[in-house]
């Protein structure tokens, strides 16, 4: 190694409160599972919102899988050629395979929900228009990544050939239509008529969707009896979700789990006392007088969204004193005026330590007025939208940058053909996924068939939720995020959204390799412990036992995977 009846709320201002940062999840391929992290309400009692079953009555009203078989006492079922029986999940090279379930025969129920029919499934899958967004197309195009509409969809269709192969659908094919958005990804009028001419296709589920306004087009699906799926229940808060249960499923965590796991991260490693990770000498010999740069928009629309994090963070310990909002309705057009009063206030608020809470843009602009204006705090990445890539990291102030250390959702990174998108395409089709963005569109159609699968032959939106029930919690391991739905003990509640973990990261701009997207140069995050994950309430209680700044016990790209990490290895297809 080297080193997921309407209930909608009060218009598009509510719609807007939480995390707007979403838009940039459609710049770069950069992940396995794409998380958002920003908090909506404070609400510590999250459920699905419908009573839930036991583990117990989810796997007796499930299809036959080995856990129902041992639970019944039966040892005679043929699980068929494409269920590995040591394992208990089906033969597809990735840690996420599902529990095998026996092969159906029968009859499925024919039309069981809208979108379903006896032999089809219908999916719409929303595409963005990169003509619709030249200012961020430029941005997006700057970093590397493909946005070409027709590589996107080609890549979106080979995962689902691969999916309708491996996964049990019960006699029907899932069938996607891939629809181009109408404006920009901002734009809530657009993404309300949208989600309307979506709905009018009558399809099972939605997949994708507009990055900012994804409340707005959420809203409107699940008001329509349809599922919200992956991308297109981007940022979207515990509260939000649960009003809408079973029709928005999300990839990562929630946005309050974020701020929690985030939270308790920074109360261990940079608790009151000494700003040991500051840049400059003296403040290095100050205590620490903890600042915020965090994603704003005109009207105020994220103060409560903010002031959740906060609270999490004063329950360990950590008082913002310095509270330093950014203009997130222009950050583009405005990032360098926003960067210097931001910066201009941290210094005169005395802050040592600078929280960071937004898009993966502001803090190149950000990190380079600090310096212009001879300010070297220790810099902390609390919640965030791909600001723990090296694709976006490379474009900080280096010398800012590496004074400090963050939190990070995604998996340890991999070399390109060792990631699991990348794998599982390859390993299929024999070839590379067409577009370079694979890691951002795979996950959409992991949740939908991994629900699907498990479903059953009547499918609808609530066997649907108990199909992602009855998944068993998987990863956790160092290039592999801990993803779990329902209720296994992990969550005080019934929990509605994927990765339930994290690893402690920071910036070293002396390490070589490839980005994200495979343009290799110098700078490159350290994952500490060798990229250890932690769910909430076990994080290491000091830096030193994190392995904070511990090069040699770090890791920046793998180049093989950790035997703890790997999954089986099957014959291609592909031959």
């Amino acid at each position: 190694m080297t080193n997921p009846t309407s209930t909608r709320s009060n218009g598009s201002k509510m719609l807007r409160r939480y995390g707007p940062f979403g838009l940039v999840i459609v710049v770069v391929a950069v992940i396995a599972l794409v998380t958002v992290v920003f908090s909506g309400g404070d609400d510590d009692e999250a459920s699905d919102g419908a009573e839930v079953k036991s583990k117990e009555e989810l796997i007796r009203s499930g299809p036959m899988t080995p856990e129902k078989a041992e639970l019944l006492g039966k040892t005679t079922v043929d699980f068929g050629p494409n269920c590995d029986l040591e394992t208990g999940r089906i033969k597809v090279p990735t840690v996420y395979a599902p529990p095998c379930v026996e092969p159906f025969t029968g009859k499925n129920g024919g039309t069981t929900s809208q979108g379903v029919t006896e032999d089809t499934i219908k999916i719409v899958a929303y595409q963005a228009d990169p003509a619709k967004d030249p200012l961020l197309s430029s941005q997006i195009n700057a970093a590397g990544a493909d946005t070409s509409p027709e590589s996107a969809i080609a890549t979106g269709q080979g995962y689902v050939d691969y999916y309708n192969e491996y996964f049990e659908t019960y006699g029907r094919d899932v069938e996607v239509e891939f629809f181009t958005g109408s404006g920009a990804f901002n734009d809530e009028e657009a993404a309300k008529a949208d989600a309307i001419a979506i709905a009018e296709k009558k399809p099972f589920a939605v997949l994708n969707g507009p990055a900012q306004v994804s409340r707005v087009f959420a809203d409107e699906l699940a008001a329509r009896g349809i599922l919200c799926v992956g991308r297109c229940a981007l940022a979207i808060p515990e509260a939000f979700t649960k009003e809408r249960a079973p029709y928005l499923w999300a990839i990562g965590p929630s946005p309050e789990e974020a701020s929690r796991l985030a939270a308790e991260m920074i109360g261990n490693y940079a608790p009151p006392g000494p700003a040991q990770f500051a840049g400059d000498p003296e403040l290095r010999g100050k205590d620490r007088v903890y600042g915020a740069i965090h994603f704003e928009t005109r009207d105020g629309a994220q103060k409560e969204a903010f002031g959740t994090f906060k609270n999490e963070l004063k329950k360990n310990g950590v008082d913002v004193t310095v509270d330093v909002p950014y203009d997130g309705d222009e950050f583009l057009a405005k990032a360098q005026e926003n960067a210097r009063t931001a910066i201009t206030k941290l210094k005169e608020g005395g802050a040592t330590t600078v929280i960071f809470y937004g898009d993966p843009i502001t803090p190149g602009p950000m990190t380079k007025e600090a310096t212009a204006q001879e300010f070297f705090p220790e810099w902390i990445l609390g919640p965030s939208v791909l600001a723990d890539t090296s694709v976006f990291a490379r474009s900080f102030d280096q010398d800012q940058w590496k004074n400090g250390f963050g939190i990070s959702l995604i998996g340890g990174r991999g070399e390109q053909e060792l990631q699991d998108s990348y794998r599982i395409y390859q390993w299929f089709h024999g070839t590379p996924p067409p577009n370079n963005t694979y890691g951002v569109i795979a996950p959409d159609y992991g949740i939908l068939f991994r629900g699907i699968h498990l479903a059953g032959p009547k499918l609808t939106p609530e066997t649907f939720r108990d199909g992602l029930f009855r998944f068993p919690p998987t990863g956790g391991e160092v290039m592999n995020p801990s993803i779990s739905y329902g209720n296994h003990g992990i969550w005080p509640y019934t929990d509605l959204w994927g990765t339930d973990d994290a690893a402690l990261v920071w910036w070293d701009p002396t390490a070589v390799g490839e980005s994200e997207i495979g343009q290799s140069g110098n700078g490159l995050y350290r994952y500490a412990n060798n990229g250890a994950r932690y769910k909430l309430g076990e994080w290491p209680k000091t830096a030193e036992e994190a392995g904070l700044h511990d090069d040699a016990a770090s890791v920046t790209i793998y180049t093989e995977i950790p035997p703890e990490a790997a999954a089986p290895d099957y014959p291609s297809p592909a031959g």
